[in-house]
């Protein structure tokens, strides 16, 4: 699972590209810097050459936003709500969250058409829009086991001086998923062709329902990863031990979803530009429920 982790963490770093170290805009100051998690709101986030096309975007921002939420709920039959609007090269990155019937947080780009005023085009990336449905159906079907979940890491946060991301934060940065404070929820697609297929079908599928297809699709719950996140409340990073003994008592806690977990840690600070931790953590892996 750290894999996912990384190559989150990479691809967002990718997307957010080099700056100009001559005369910076107080954007550009907030992109290049970071903040203490418990402070970070998304501030400075943003994607390579977002300022190439950020006039554009501001302008055509209403139109963008539509075309955003008309995407999802034609391709998808569901209905979002736009957090977020983010210049990015010859497109603006649009962060949309679902409420109801599910949860989740996932993003849409809007392309310029080329050669055609004022019009713009919606896409995804292959399987993100997907993999976040199948999240937020896994947990409606096991609500009552992601309360518990939700407890217990408020509890070790708590016991631990440990934080989390803020809400601010996951709405306006956040495209893994089903998104809590302190875990996100991984579950491809084409691993729950029955859920995905059935939710499509109908959006109004009830918790028993999903519970039986999720068990049809993946019998011992082998796709399904739980990675769980925290920060120190100083700028320094937690000791291994830590995180083994987080990582234990996770191991002994009853009545979670069923997964595979990873517990990682990271030092108080996110970089603003892609709003995430960058550089040392210590972690475990592999732990399943």
């Amino acid at each position: 699972m750290k894999k996912i982790i990384l190559s989150l963490s990479a691809m967002l770093l990718l997307l957010s590209g080099c700056f100009n170290l001559n005369e910076k805009t107080e954007q550009e100051k907030a992109q290049e810097g970071t903040t203490p998690v418990q402070d970070y709101v998304g501030q400075g986030f943003s994607f390579v050459d977002g300022d190439k096309s950020e006039e554009l975007v501001k302008r055509d921002e209403e139109k963008i936003k539509q075309e955003a939420i008309n995407y999802v709920k034609n391709t998808y039959k569901t209905d979002v709500k736009v957090n977020n609007v983010v210049p990015a090269r010859n497109a603006a990155v649009v962060m949309v969250e679902c409420e109801e019937p599910i949860q989740f947080h996932t993003s849409v780009i809007v392309g310029k058409v080329i050669n055609k005023e004022g019009e713009w085009l919606a896409r995804s990336n292959e399987g993100e829009v997907e993999k976040a449905i199948v999240g937020g159906l896994y947990a409606k079907a096991y609500e009552a086991e992601f309360q518990r979940l939700d407890t217990f890491a408020e509890k070790l946060a708590k016991e631990n001086n440990l934080l989390g991301l803020r809400n601010e934060a996951i709405d306006k940065t956040a495209a893994e998923g089903y998104t809590s404070n302190h875990y996100f929820i991984v579950a491809m697609d084409v691993y729950y062709p029955s859920v995905y297929n059935a939710y499509l079908a109908n959006q109004g599928i009830s918790s028993e329902e999903l519970r039986k297809l999720f068990e049809k699709d993946d019998p011992k719950y082998g796709h399904v990863s739980v990675p769980m996140e925290f920060y120190s409340k100083e700028n320094n990073l937690p000791e291994q031990k830590l995180a083994d003994d987080l990582a234990e008592e996770l191991k002994q806690e009853k009545g979670l979803p069923r997964g595979n977990y990873m517990i990682t840690m990271y030092k108080n600070f996110i970089v603003n530009r892609v709003g995430v931790p960058n550089g040392e953590f210590v972690s475990v892996e592999d732990i399943i429920k």
